[in-house]
């Protein structure tokens, strides 16, 4: 797991923007770990004249061993990339030689980086490497084009269903396992001769240093995988680029559910819901397995139809209704379930300000991972001023419901409702407690029935009482139950028959 801190560093480095033809969010957190190893990329438009072909570029390098292989990738990629468009020789030109085979470019890219590193003493020193995966979205090709090397992962979300655009590279893989072995390694423990827990990496000099084997042949290669994806945007909606710090908590199809429910909330940008899948990823404390501890970077990429608006963005996603997906309330809870507290105003503390631990809890009753809404078109998206707390607290931008045929679960904000009526029962439990204390202690009578007067609304009896609320103000018959309350029901139904 390598070393951690007693307590994670949660400042979280947000960045956003868009061109017209991609927008991002980006968030990463330094977490338990000693120092700060990932870095990244987001350039929406790297070259120079848009009349050849708009080239959007994003990027997450993940290092191990230290920060200084990674922060060079972050800083090189860009005009490395850049001068070789502009200089492609007819090696990386379609056959048609019409455009640029980024394919083949970005392998030369990723082999020029590693070499380049090679010659810095310095860097050679520090023995430290760095996981990439790279990302070109060509409009002239209309293609995401993905080089991967390492546990870093591209993710493609179509229509709510992830596709793989990499794929990780771990030592026990059986044609990582033949180049290893072939070049003079072992496998041991998973590990790259005992070491190195993934076996394709810029850097890592001290797995390559045989001058009779080529980059691609040596024991750990800066040699990408590329796969590349023509787009459909009636099927494809974002990319997601994340090292494994994410991965190793979610799997690609739980982080594209994440955010689909984050876009279905109506009031979360792009930002947000990479904030809140760190959030969701940080463990809760270093007693457990270890997932959950390292760095975490993660890069949304909305992919927009010409002349399409993040707002519009937004609002074509949520008007598909994708269904199954969860809240990050709910997937933190499956992930760290031994180790959370149950108070649920605790579940994010570790990753929140101490003061601010009551402001930000999740508002599970505001929708119904099950059932899904449709936002009203006038409703404004992706608000890029917002910050996590204003996006938990943001009450003037209610879910709107729309005429459709069979209305979907509403969302309605009760939070303000909630908090009235909590403080209201605390105070009666509070009052209670001081009458009883003033009475004859032989009094057991009344004191049970003070007790019983101001208890009637637990906390189960009080969030069935709000979803009834919800489910009414919307047509829909069923109450929502939590899994526990469902198992329970299910049973009750059971003994009945």
């Amino acid at each position: 797991m390598g070393q951690i801190l007693s307590n994670p560093v949660i400042d979280k480095e947000k960045s956003e923007g868009s061109d017209g033809f991609t927008a991002f969010g980006l968030c990463t957190m330094q977490g338990w770990r000693m120092s700060m190893e990932d870095s990244h990329l987001t350039e929406p438009d790297i070259l120079d004249s848009k009349q050849e072909d708009q080239l959007a570029l994003y990027a997450v390098f993940d290092g191990h061993g230290g920060g200084g292989v990674s922060t060079r990738c972050s800083t090189r990629m860009t005009s490395l990339i850049r001068h070789l468009v502009h200089h492609a020789s007819d090696y990386y030109m379609t056959v048609d030689k019409k455009a640029v085979n980024y394919g083949k470019l970005l392998i030369k890219a990723f082999l020029e980086i590693d070499e380049d590193i090679s010659k810095d003493q310095e860097l050679v020193r520090e023995q430290s490497g760095s996981t990439a995966t790279v990302v070109l979205i060509s409009k002239k090709l209309n293609k995401v084009i993905c080089a991967n090397a390492g546990d870093s992962r591209t993710v493609l979300s179509s229509d709510g269903l992830a596709k793989a655009l990499s794929f990780d590279h771990k030592p026990n893989l059986t044609n990582e396992i033949g180049r290893i072995v072939a070049a003079g390694g072992y496998i041991e423990m998973g590990r790259v001769n005992g070491n190195l827990a993934l076996s394709r990496a810029v850097g890592d000099f001290t797995y390559k240093g045989d001058t009779t084997l080529p980059p691609q042949e040596q024991i750990v290669t800066a040699f990408p995988d590329i796969m590349e994806h023509t787009l459909d945007y009636k099927s494809d909606e974002f990319v997601i680029l994340a090292c494994d710090g994410i991965w190793d908590c979610l799997s690609s199809q739980d982080c594209v559910n994440l955010i689909h429910f984050g876009i279905n909330k109506g009031n979360m940008a792009l930002t947000d819901i990479s904030a809140r899948i760190i959030d969701v990823c940080c463990a809760p404390t270093i007693e457990g397995t270890g997932i959950g501890c390292d760095n975490m970077s993660i890069t949304i990429v909305a992919l927009l139809k010409d002349n399409e608006s993040l707002d519009q963005w937004f609002q074509r996603i949520r008007m598909k209704n994708i269904r199954d997906v969860i809240s990050f309330e709910e997937k933190r809870r499956r992930i760290f379930s031994q180790y959370l507290p149950k108070d649920r105003t605790q579940l994010f503390a570790i990753t929140t300000p101490t003061n601010e631990v009551q402001e930000t809890r999740e508002l599970t009753h505001e929708i119904n991972p099950r059932y899904q809404t449709i936002a009203d078109e006038t409703q404004q998206f992706g608000n890029p001023m917002k910050t996590e707390l204003e996006v938990e607290n943001d009450n003037s931008i209610a879910n709107k419901e729309i005429p459709i045929p069979k209305p979907k679960r509403g969302s309605l904000d009760l939070f303000e409702i909630e908090k009235k009526i909590e403080d209201g029962i605390k105070e009666k439990q509070k009052i209670g407690q001081d009458n009883e204390n003033r009475n004859n202690d032989n009094d057991n009578e009344k004191r049970g029935k003070t007790h019983e007067k101001h208890s009637i609304f637990n906390p189960t009896t009080l969030g069935n009482m709000l979803t009834s609320f919800t489910t009414a103000a919307i047509g829909e018959a069923a109450p929502f139950l939590s899994e526990e309350e469902e198992e329970s029901e299910k049973e009750t139904q059971q003994s009945k028959k």
